[in-house]
């Protein structure tokens, strides 16, 4: 009794968090982009990512599209907020990784992030004092093409604390044609759900 007594008042705590940080996001208007961070992002499989050097500029061209075409993948999917930008910090993580590293066959690697995990990941970024409001990342965790899908975890955090207020890991459908389009339409649709949740 006293152990379902203790779950009970868990999960109840849990859901008046989440509750209190959702309101928070929402309530905020002033968001900053932060990118897609592909630091612990797997490309499954090795045969779906033949050059490396390719995906090594890809990495950097999916940021930057986001950016070229903000109306298409922010203004027309966080409507009604205030959207500041700030992607040197990824820009700079993304160019340190050993891309061939990251390529891998075990589908295993598709969920190889825990949510437990993000906090840590947010508490290493390295964020400018000027900065202040709600920060949102995309945390990429895997790009599948066995499962034509992108995983991230939408990361809403406080700058100035760089408390995580949410996380919640979403996929995107991968389509379309070349390398960058095909898992660009991943985080698009995920944007867009993001989009339509946090409104």
């Amino acid at each position: 009794m006293k152990r379902l007594l203790l779950s009970i008042a868990i999960i109840a705590l849990t859901t008046s968090l989440f509750a209190q940080s959702s309101a928070d996001v929402r309530n905020n208007s002033n968001w900053t982009w932060f990118g897609i961070d592909y630091t612990n992002c797997y490309f499954i499989t090795k045969m779906d990512f033949p050059n490396v050097s390719d995906l090594e500029s890809k990495i950097n061209a999916w940021n930057d599209l986001v950016l070229i075409e903000r109306e298409k993948y922010i203004q027309k999917t966080l409507v009604g907020k205030n959207i500041n930008y700030f992607t040197d910090m990824v820009e700079d993580l993304n160019s340190e990784i050993d891309v061939k590293s990251r390529l891998s066959n075990d589908g295993f690697l598709s969920t190889h992030i825990e949510e437990i995990m993000i906090q840590e990941i947010v508490d290493g970024y390295d964020i400018p004092d000027e900065l202040s409001g709600i920060g949102l990342i995309l945390i990429a965790e895997s790009y599948s093409k066995p499962n034509a899908q992108g995983a991230y975890f939408a990361t809403f955090f406080d700058i100035e604390t760089k408390k995580v207020l949410i996380t919640e890991r979403m996929l995107g459908k991968a389509k379309g044609f070349g390398l960058r389009n095909y898992w660009a339409s991943s985080y698009l649709r995920v944007l867009q759900e993001v989009g339509k949740k946090y409104k």
